[in-house]
Parts: C-alpha cells; structure tokens; sequence
C-alpha cells in the first residue's frame, strides 16, 4: 500500500510538473505574441509618423524658399515705385518748369516776330523726344489760341481738354481717353511707353 501510494504521489507529481511547464510554455508564448503584435503595430505607427515629419519638412522647405522669393520681388517692387516716384518727381517739376515758360512767353508773347515766322522757327527747332523741350507749330498755336481764350484742346477728338502727358516724348496734347486710346503721339509719331494724368488748376 505504500508502494502504491508513492507511485501514485510520484504520477501525480510528474503530471503537474508536466502540466505547469505546459502553461508555462503557452504563458510564454502567448507573451511572445502579445509583444510582437505590440511591436508591429508602434513600428507601423513610427513609420507613419516619420513620413508625416517628411512631409512637414518639404512642406516647410517649400514655405521657406516661397518667403525668400516674396522678400526678393517686395525689395523689387520697393526699389521699382521708388524709382517710379523719383521719375515722377521729376517729369512734375520739368512739366511745371515748362507749363510756367510756355504762360511766360504766351503773356510776353515772341517779341517782333510775327506769330507764322515764330511757328516756322519752331518747326525747325530739335523734337522735345531728346528733351530740348521746344514747341512745334502745333503747340504754339495752342499756346497762341490758349492766349485768345481758346484753350488747350485735343490734338485727337478737338473736344475735350488736353490733360495727358505722353511719355518719353513729354508732349501735352491728348485727353485721358484718347491717350488711353492712341498708341502713338499725334505731334512728333514717337511711341506712347506710357501716359502722365496732369491736373490743370
């Protein structure tokens, strides 16, 4: 009986050692899985998460060279309407200077010269496009009939106030549609580059 008994303890024994590495074997592999699928998942969650910072650092490389491009053309444009103003500046002060000599000989008048000899005189003197500002016939038959009351008209329509100044060629002799309109100064045939509004007071 107590041989029976100890083979039977033993039997016992030897089971649940075999039944406890069992569990343990699965604990273990279960463990194992666990920490894989964990693993497989951070790992797809890191690889999302470094294409996104990819695709934030070209994002911002992008936005970086578009500031640097918008910070080249604003010194651009800065430099440009500087320029246009100094231009400005001073086709007003030579348009001043040029309205008060034409008032001053228009009042003073040409001297003994008749008012056809003085026009040829002008017909022969230099285009005001090399900046000579001289007056053809035209304009100093304006200016003679802005003398009589006549005023300064259209050299294009005849109807409106001359009040376009055209550029290079400086002469005043359009009205703001009609130097919209013409590609071409009616004086001297020169190009139109562009066109300066003046407001006569």
């Amino acid at each position: 009986m107590e041989q029976q008994q100890f083979d039977i303890d033993r039997l016992v024994s030897q089971h649940m050692e075999k039944m406890r590495m069992e569990i343990e074997g699965k604990r273990r592999r279960q463990a194992r899985e666990i920490m894989e699928a964990i693993e497989e998942r951070v790992t797809k969650k890191l690889r999302g998460k470094e294409e996104e910072i990819e695709k934030i650092e070209k994002l911002n490389w992008a936005l970086e060279e578009r500031v640097k491009s918008l910070c080249i053309e604003n010194e651009i444009w800065r430099d440009l309407a500087q320029t246009n103003e100094a231009t400005a500046n001073a086709l007003r002060s030579n348009l001043g200077q040029v309205l008060a000599s034409v008032s001053q000989q228009v009042k003073v008048g040409v001297g003994i010269e008749t008012t056809a000899a003085a026009a040829d005189k002008v017909d022969d003197a230099q285009s005001c496009c090399d900046s000579s500002w001289n007056l053809d016939r035209r304009t100093f038959l304006e200016a003679e009939g802005e003398k009589n009351g006549g005023g300064r008209l259209c050299r294009s329509c005849r109807v409106e106030e001359s009040c376009a100044l055209l550029l290079p060629c400086r002469h005043l002799c359009l009205c703001t549609v009609c130097g919209c309109r013409l590609h071409t100064c009616p004086i001297c045939k020169s190009p139109k580059n562009a066109i300066l509004h003046i407001k006569m007071s």
